[in-house]
Parts: structure tokens; C-alpha cells; sequence
């Protein structure tokens, strides 16, 4: 549990978070715009919330692409430990394919190859598919749990029910604690589905690129 919530609250995991800003602050300026002088031209308030969207639209795409990592299986390893130890098989079993994969490495040594390159292509030997389902990170890429989207959704729908609060109380203040009570609300939900929608996502993705990688 504390890790979950640590997760939760983990803000800084967020990416691009201007264009996350950026998108708040049109729609709470149009909304403002909207609300104070209601002109009668609503085309290009309409425009505006458009933008606010597609920024937002903009910042889903970027932030989830940002959290993407090619799965260290897949990257080149120069390291035998690291690379046996990744491998769901028994503690036993990882010593005695760790000694193999350092024996056939030093016999490359004397081959001619440096340290590095002898590691390398030990381990290359083994990057067959027999041995890559076992490994606990199967899929091609690494996702992130995106448990952030959650913390700032609590954060913005906390801090919309505050404002409502405050705003019977404070009556010269309630249209701008309405407003900002909407743009956190609706803010806050999206943030709440996006996690859900990034979650299908990356079954989805596992689910068409795995064929191509195990």
C-alpha cells in the first residue's frame, strides 16, 4: 500500500507538463471570457476551446510516448551478470548459465576479442527466443503505471470541493472560484479516465507488438 501511494503521489513522473499547463490556462481564460462578458461572437471562443483540447490532446500523446523505454532485453548488453540475473530461473540455475556465458566469453578473450566485445557476444548467443520467455520483462517495451495521473487528479478535485466551500462564503469571489472549480473538475476527471485509457493502451500495444519480438 505505501508503495501505491507512493506512486500516486509521485508528481514528478509527470512529462511535458507545460503543454498540461498551457491547456489549463486557455480554457480557464475562455471560460473566464465567456462567463464576465458572454460576447455575442461565440465562434472564436469556440475556437479557443478547441485549441485548449487539442493542446491537451497534444500533451496525452507526449507524455505517454515520453514514458516509453525499449525493454533492456533488447538493448545491447555488455554486462553477464546483469543479463543472467534478469532471467526468471532459479538461483541455482542463473549461476551455473553465468559461469558458462564467462567461460565462453574469456575463451573469445584469447580469440582476440576485448572484455567487452567477448561479453557482448556471449550474451548475443543467448538472445534466442527460448531463452528470452524467460526473462520476468517479456514485452518489447517497458510502460510506465502512470499512478501519477491519479495524484493529480486527487489533487485537482480536492482543491475544486476547497473552492466550493469557499465560495459560499466568500460571495465576491464565487464566479472566479466557479470558474476555476469547473476547469479542476473537468481537469481532474480526465486526468482520472486518462489513466484508464493508458492502462488499454498498453495492453493493446503489448498485445500487437509481442508477435513481432517473443
Amino acid at each position: 500500500m505505501n508503495i501505491l501511494i507512493r506512486k500516486i503521489f509521485s508528481f514528478a513522473e509527470l512529462r511535458y507538463g507545460i503543454l498540461l499547463l498551457l491547456s489549463i490556462a486557455i480554457c480557464a481564460v475562455t471560460f473566464s471570457i465567456d462567463e464576465y462578458w458572454n460576447p455575442e461572437d461565440q465562434l472564436w471562443l469556440s475556437i479557443m476551446y478547441y485549441v485548449s483540447f487539442a493542446v491537451a490532446t497534444l500533451w496525452c500523446g507526449f507524455n505517454y510516448v515520453g514514458h516509453i523505454r525499449l525493454n533492456s532485453v533488447y538493448q545491447k548488453q555488455h554486462d553477464i551478470g546483469a543479463y543472467v540475473e534478469q532471467l526468471a530461473i532459479s538461483g541455482e540455475d542463473k549461476l551455473e548459465l553465468r559461469n558458462y556465458l564467462e567461460d565462453y566469453a574469456a575463451d573469445l578473450e584469447q580469440r582476440g576479442m576485448t572484455s567487452e566485445e567477448a561479453a557482448k557476444e556471449a550474451i548475443n548467443q543467448f538472445k534466442i527466443k527460448e531463452f528470452l520467455t524467460m526473462s520476468k520483462h517479456t514485452a518489447p517495451f517497458e510502460t510506465h503505471g502512470h499512478h501519477y495521473l491519479l495524484g493529480y487528479a486527487f489533487l485537482m478535485l480536492a482543491a475544486a470541493i476547497v473552492l466550493t466551500v469557499a465560495g459560499h462564503y466568500i460571495e465576491s469571489l464565487s464566479l472566479p472560484m466557479a470558474i476555476a472549480t469547473t476547469v479542476l473538475t473537468v481537469y481532474g476527471l480526465c486526468l482520472g479516465a486518462l489513466f484508464v485509457c493508458y492502462k488499454v493502451f498498453d495492453r493493446f500495444l503489448y498485445q500487437k507488438l509481442k508477435n513481432f519480438f517473443l
